[in-house]
């Protein structure tokens, strides 16, 4: 699995565009938020392992990639969409969460993610050569 995606589509609502560039990332047991600077904006974090998609990051007030400053509502819904299984997307707002059911609801998706997750690095490593 990826443990990075860019966002790259975000949408016709006023505010989609702010949200151009912005990342996904993975630390720990943690999914991390980060504004097109990589300045870390929230964490959604399970227990002990990532939590289960879909999940809500924190409310956060930023103006991410614009001018404005805005209060964000950001819904992580699947890492693995797409073709190829990579690619994050997730639902947004500036007034509240969007339901899971609503259809009508803006979304973010992402181009393919990047990077190795260390767990699956380390089990290649382990695993026998033939």
């Amino acid at each position: 699995m990826p443990t990075t995606w860019t966002i790259n589509a975000a949408g016709s609502d006023a505010n989609g565009t702010e949200l151009i560039g912005c990342h996904i990332t993975t630390s720990g047991n943690c999914y991390q938020f980060l504004a097109p600077d990589n300045t870390l904006m929230s964490s959604a974090c399970g227990t002990t392992s990532l939590p289960t998609l879909p999940c809500q990051f924190p409310m956060f007030s930023s103006k991410l990639g614009g001018n404005t400053v805005v209060n964000w509502y950001i819904t992580l819904d699947s890492v693995t969409d797409g073709t190829s299984h990579n690619k994050a997307k997730g639902k947004w707002g500036n007034s509240g969460y969007k339901s899971l059911t609503d259809v009508e609801a803006d979304g973010w998706t992402t181009a393919a993610g990047v990077g190795i997750d260390p767990e699956e690095e380390k089990a290649s490593y382990a695993a026998p050569k033939p």
